[in-house]
């Protein structure tokens, strides 16, 4: 008996609808604007951010490798000028001021072997190119080494660390931690999994917390998320801070010539992927998140940023199903012809 078109095209149809229905559907990212580029050839790792209104800049720092340094970035990425200090930080994280106090936190522990890690600060830092002495304090965890990347000031003053890992803690240091001897952070909470920076939010609105794929806003008091959204893609996304303004928030990455983008603080609890220890693969210049995938364990090193673009898991299912499509379209011509 003869092959009919409506005979072959109905298994085709019901194929298409099946690799169509395998294709993950992805939240939507929260909208975002580039506030600025960072384009010292200097700052190439990006690694914290914070406002520094009185100076009408914002602090940043590279991460592990680079020397005692913050930068003073202006609104329009360019650098006004540095702080340098003598100290030879392994892995510096993050930044966070308090009033006219500057913190760089050297908090970085991939391997989570380090005794203690030392937050730096300075006080009425200006951007000005000198060395500057410094003042530091030691802190150790009560449950072994951790690796964190956020450093937290409350309205008080009071110091927190978030550690990234896949079930993250909230460490309180005391009140009056000392300059002499280690201080003994205690835990306070629990945070989302693989925190990467993070602000108190002014007149108590908040904590927000950011990963490589979401932003969270956590109850001050009870840390549980009141918030969230998920973040446009960047090649490393690093850090969070307060805009100049304080109302809205930016998110920097790391790399060279590095895209800082402006972003609504959340108000709802929006759906966002699973967080991971590594940046998702993405190739979208467009504002989109990445797929929802399964945490891995936490990466000893940081991703190869110079290994070539990566491919983004959504698009390589897609590229999967339309390459099946092609070819079962192929086969059934073939079948037609042979009938």
């Amino acid at each position: 008996m003869a092959t009919t078109w409506r005979t072959v095209l109905r298994p085709l149809a019901v194929a298409t609808a099946a690799a169509l229905l395998s294709c993950p559907v992805l939240p939507a990212a929260a909208a975002a604007d580039v506030a600025f580029t960072i384009r010292d050839v200097r700052i190439t790792g990006s690694s914290g951010l914070v406002r520094d209104p009185s100076a009408d800049i914002y602090w940043t720092v590279n991460d592990s490798g680079d020397e005692g340094t913050a930068y003073g970035v202006r609104d329009d990425g360019n650098v006004e000028g540095i702080v340098a200090f003598r100290a030879a930080p392994r892995d510096v994280e993050a930044v966070a001021m308090s009033g006219r106090r500057l913190y760089v936190a050297d908090i970085g522990d991939n391997r989570a072997r380090r005794a203690f890690v030392t937050v730096y600060y300075f006080n009425d830092p200006e951007p000005n190119n000198r060395t500057v002495s410094y003042r530091s304090y030691d802190f150790s965890y009560p449950d072994g080494a951790h690796d964190a990347e956020t450093l937290l000031v409350d309205g008080s003053g009071r110091l927190y660390l978030v550690t990234k890992e896949a079930k993250g803690g909230i460490y309180q240091a005391p009140e009056n931690p000392s300059r002499q001897g280690i201080n003994q952070l205690e835990r306070v909470g629990d945070a989302p999994a693989f925190v990467t920076d993070g602000v108190f939010l002014p007149d108590g609105k908040g904590i927000a917390l950011r990963t490589y794929v979401s932003v969270l806003v956590l109850d001050e008091d009870s840390y549980r998320p009141v918030a969230r959204a998920a973040t446009p893609p960047q090649q490393q996304g690093e850090s969070l801070a307060l805009a100049l303004d304080g109302r809205s928030l930016l998110l920097g990455s790391e790399g060279k010539r590095s895209t800082v983008l402006r972003v609504a603080i959340p108000r709802g609890m929006g759906r966002v992927p699973v967080a991971a220890a590594t940046p998702p693969p993405s190739t979208s210049a467009t504002p989109t998140p990445s797929p929802s995938e399964s945490d891995p364990a936490p990466a000893d090193d940081p991703p190869d940023e110079e290994a070539g673009p990566p491919v983004s898991r959504a698009g390589t299912i897609l590229s999967l199903s339309l390459a099946a499509f092609v070819a079962l379209v192929a086969g059934v011509v073939v079948a037609a012809r042979r009938t």
